[in-house]
Formats: C-alpha cells, sequence, structure tokens
C-alpha cells in the first residue's frame, strides 16, 4: 500500500484533536482523509470511550470507504 499524504501529519493531527472538541480536515481526494484519519484515531485511543463516524456526502464514495475497512479487517 503506498503511504497516503495524510500519514505524515499524523502528529500534528493528534495534537490538533486533543486541543480542540471539533476539528475540521480538508485535504485533496485521494489524500487517505477517508480511509486513515479514522485508523489513526483508533491507534490513538480514541474509540475506548466512544465511537469515531466517517461522513461521506456520495453513496458510491461511503461504499468504497465501507469496503476498504473490511478488507483490511477494521469494520466492526
Amino acid at each position: 500500500m503506498a503511504k497516503l499524504p495524510i500519514l505524515q501529519f499524523e502528529e500534528k493531527i493528534i495534537d490538533i484533536v486533543e486541543q480542540n472538541s471539533v476539528v475540521v480536515i480538508i485535504g485533496e481526494t485521494g489524500s487517505g482523509k477517508s480511509t486513515q484519519l479514522s485508523q489513526i484515531l483508533y491507534r490513538r485511543g480514541y474509540t475506548n470511550s466512544g465511537n469515531v463516524a466517517v461522513t461521506q456526502p456520495r453513496r458510491v464514495a461511503a461504499v468504497s470507504v465501507a469496503r476498504s475497512f473490511c478488507q483490511e479487517g477494521l469494520w466492526v
């Protein structure tokens, strides 16, 4: 799997999430927002006390992300 651009900002994203109650992540298509952001939060323990939700404005994108999670064994 190619290293997605969002992964280089993992530490910065976690710092910002810890300092703010609401965070909006903006990035180019294919940067890994939908597939990697929830995994970053999962690895850092944010799902221990609740859920991480990913929203998608289009059905095709939602199905694609769900398939990706299933293939990686992340769907619970």
